[in-house]
């Protein structure tokens, strides 16, 4: 998912400093204070919705347009009746689900290429795992084929702030923002040197594309927008990871934006959406994944199926 930033000098998988450097008391600018909450519970964007049959089992996904009645949100050992595929239709290139653990801990989107099966780290599998305190939400861990085994954003226990998505004071109309600090280290239990990513968040209604068994939808869904920069403001930044969460359906859309122009044509997989715009004058889109593609599945496979993160894995 991160493919994008392999290609800029010192930001391999995150965009957080590569010098390997160890820090044990690392300083960070402080995160400014909470403003009043604008969302009583943040987890409803971290997790697809699956209906409920009468005897309480998931049925399947809770689409757009849909009539079930009752429904929560998906873990990660229900059977998915339902995948979400990225575009083109048919099938695009990539399988993403975001889902509740089953113990409530915290919310997993995981992602997938062909065969579409158990986790396998050569083919590119992998995913993040978001966690929250009731008030911030952030990335603990990470994987894709940018570097191998899993990625621990180690600041919030390092002197920084770790990787943040949002909190639950996210405004309409305007941007919430902040300077995170951290850094990335294949060992939770090892500090890197914090690196600043000017971060900002806001929540809209927003006309999100949907592919639902091969037929163009545009719900307005609720959803949280984040912008996570390189750099500690946004006129010295040099790279944008986009991050569109929906009520109901957890990461939706993810977009790679820089100078310059991108590696290859995007349009048949980045439909886009009203917010889908360069920050800066100049920037263009150069990856994206929107995981809107609805196809059927028969049920047999879950996330826990899938086998990421591995059985143990420290979330920091």
């Amino acid at each position: 998912m991160f493919s994008f930033l392999l290609k800029t000098a010192c930001f391999a998988i995150s965009l957080v400093a590569c010098d390997g450097a160890s820090s044990q008391g690392a300083t960070s600018t402080p995160l400014p204070p909470v403003s009043t909450a604008t969302i009583p519970d943040v987890s409803v964007f971290l997790a697809q919705t699956v209906c409920l049959d009468r005897s309480g089992k998931a049925v399947g996904l809770a689409v757009p347009g849909g009539t079930c009645t009752a429904k929560r949100p998906q873990r990660a050992s229900d059977p998915m009746f339902q995948r979400r595929h990225d575009w083109p239709a048919p099938t695009g290139f990539q399988i993403e689900d975001s889902v509740a653990s089953d113990d409530d801990r915290e919310f997993v989107t995981t992602w997938s290429y062909p065969p579409f099966g158990p986790f396998v780290a050569a083919n590119g599998d992998g995913g993040e795992v978001f966690v929250s305190d009731g008030t911030t939400v952030r990335i603990a861990v990470t994987q894709d084929g940018g570097k191998p085994g899993l990625q621990y954003f180690v600041g919030r226990a390092c002197g920084g702030t770790g990787w943040i998505v949002f909190r639950n004071d996210a405004p309409t109309g305007k941007w919430a923002d902040l300077v995170a600090a951290l850094g990335d280290s294949p060992d939770p239990n090892v500090c890197r040197e914090d690196s600043p990513s000017y971060t900002r968040y806001r929540r809209e209604h927003v006309r999100i594309p949907f592919i639902i068994n091969g037929v163009r939808q545009d719900p307005i869904i609720p959803t949280i927008i984040s912008e996570h920069y390189t750099g500690r403001s946004l006129a010295t930044a040099t790279a944008l990871e986009r991050f569109f969460l929906g009520q109901g359906w957890g990461q939706l859309i993810w977009e790679a934006w820089g100078p310059g122009a991108p590696a290859i044509d995007l349009s048949a997989r980045c439909p886009g959406t009203a917010w889908s715009v360069p920050p800066v004058a100049g920037w263009q889109l150069h990856d994206c994944r929107y995981a809107t593609n609805i196809t059927p599945a028969v049920g047999s496979f879950s996330v826990i199926d899938f086998g990421w993160p591995p059985s143990g894995t420290p979330v920091p």
